[in-house]
């Protein structure tokens, strides 16, 4: 290659990269604000003194199984099978999400355990919101915090270079104990992307910064999202 050649070349590498530079500032700077003009947010909830929160729930999942429903919301997802050391994780994410506001109360899991079986010895057929609200009537609260794990696949490979994306899916649902209403849930749904494959996921790219996150660090993501909005609905 001579020598202008190798210059132009040069040149027009150094400009696509400060392209995409510019337009990811951009995006920095008008993206959130413009979602937040043209989206309407969830309506306020309640004054709720007491919210139990339960330990997160794990999606049961059968050999072969790629799509799963959940029964509080019909939302789909797809689904891989789910360590039992992720649910603890993700129990402890939330329970740090949460720490320091005292309306949030802290379930065990073995308490959960413990009555869950009480419940169905006195009824088999049990709908699951029936027995969060049981629950929630047992441990004299407002409102229970449910949440259901669906997929928590880590990457494979290192924080700059990856073979497989971490993906992490869940939902978290606010509901009465009073009449059983579904007061607030929340979905999330996220398999990491390159930036400039996807340009609308740059919240998550500011927040965690420009590489490629563990399971762990996507959940967390989501969960801060996710209670952040909880705790600005409650008055």
């Amino acid at each position: 290659m001579n020598r202008p050649d190798f210059i132009k070349g040069n040149t027009i590498y150094a400009c696509s990269l400060l392209f995409c530079l510019a337009l990811y500032l951009l995006l920095l700077q008008g993206c959130n604000a413009f979602f937040q003009r043209n989206k309407a947010g969830p309506a306020p909830l309640p004054e709720l003194n007491r919210i139990a929160v339960l330990p997160m729930d794990r999606a049961s999942i059968r050999p072969g199984q790629e799509r799963a429903t959940c029964a509080l919301s019909d939302t789909v997802f797809d689904v891989h099978p789910i360590p039992p050391e992720a649910s603890d994780e993700v129990t402890r994410l939330l329970v740090h999400a949460l720490q320091g506001d005292k309306r949030f109360i802290f379930v065990p899991e073995g308490q959960c355990v413990g009555f869950l079986n009480a419940i169905l010895a006195k009824d088999i057929k049990a709908s699951q919101l029936h027995l969060i609200q049981a629950f929630g009537k047992e441990l004299k609260v407002d409102a229970v915090l449910y949440g259901k794990l669906f997929r928590y696949e880590d990457r494979i490979g290192r924080k700059y270079g990856v073979k497989r994306p971490a993906s992490v899916a869940f939902a978290l649902y606010l509901i009465r104990v009073r009449d059983a209403a579904v007061l607030w849930h929340t979905t999330f749904d996220e398999t990491q992307q390159p930036l400039m494959e996807n340009l609308f996921k740059v919240k998550l790219y500011r927040k965690s910064g420009m590489h490629w996150l563990t399971a762990q660090e996507l959940a967390n993501y989501g969960l801060t999202e996710a209670t952040n909005e909880l705790k600005d609905l409650l008055p």
